[in-house]
């Protein structure tokens, strides 16, 4: 860059003239002026890291707190108070006996009830009530509701019957099957060739009767079996007045 030169005022002083020379202005420093600006971002991540600060303490504060207040006993009430009360409630609120509607439910209640009958009626002791898996059974001997090869119902078993049927209609649900058996001795008259058609007979004078006291004749079904499914061997006279009988089984009707 050259230097400019003053010229002097007068002629006379033209021999001085004096080299003058041009001063530019600096520019900035752009070395200072980024570390300013990386100070002006440091102060904000500071400002920032303090408040994300501050916001943990905060939550772990809550968190603590919300721990304290779920731990046992930290509650203000007495612990023996809070640990009667809640047992006391479900006490109260507990029925005391609830029915059963299962199908095991509602056989055992039956069984129960007859068992009840079988207690009230004097001289029935020899009259068996049996359970299987889905079924009730109660088996009558010949002696107590008929004579020896005979199809008539004796009077003193009518009342023990008429306990039976009223039991069956408060269980509209229940199916009745009547079941005739004999022992092995052969009879052949007029109105019974067989013991096949005596043990017709008698289950069909029992769901007769039955049906007479109120029971729906659709829950009711007749069948004889004559010798063919006795209880015991048909060996002896005792055993013989054992396979004589008649037996009304109690079932449940099935769900459609």
């Amino acid at each position: 860059m050259k230097d400019l030169l003053i010229h002097p005022s007068s002629p006379e002083d033209a021999s001085e003239w004096l080299p003058l020379k041009r001063t530019w202005p600096k520019p900035l420093d752009s070395r200072n002026k980024h570390i300013g600006l990386e100070k002006g971002h440091d102060l904000w991540l500071l400002t920032l890291s303090d408040l994300l600060l501050l916001l943990m303490i905060f939550f772990v504060l809550l968190f603590g707190m919300t721990l304290h207040q779920q731990r046992p006993g930290s509650h203000s009430a007495p612990p023996v108070a809070a640990s009667t009360k809640p047992q006391e409630y479900l006490v109260e609120m507990q029925p005391a006996s609830v029915p059963d509607f299962s199908s095991k439910g509602i056989l055992s209640s039956l069984e129960a009830d007859l068992r009840a009958i079988l207690r009230d009626e004097a001289g029935k002791e020899e009259v068996c009530l049996t359970r299987q898996a889905d079924h009730l059974i109660l088996t009558f001997p010949e002696r107590i509701v008929f004579d020896l090869g005979r199809a008539q119902l004796k009077p003193s078993v009518r009342p023990i019957l008429n306990k039976v049927a009223s039991l069956a209609l408060a269980h509209p649900y229940l199916l009745v099957e009547v079941q005739g058996h004999t022992d092995d001795r052969p009879i052949n008259t007029k109105r019974y060739p067989s013991n096949w058609e005596l043990s017709v007979d008698r289950a069909t004078q029992v769901g007769k009767a039955l049906i007479g006291l109120g029971l729906d004749p659709a829950q009711i079904s007749v069948k004889g079996f004559g010798e063919y499914r006795t209880l015991y061997p048909n060996d002896s006279n005792s055993n013989r007045h054992k396979n004589r009988r008649v037996e009304i089984q109690f079932s449940l009707a099935p769900q459609s």
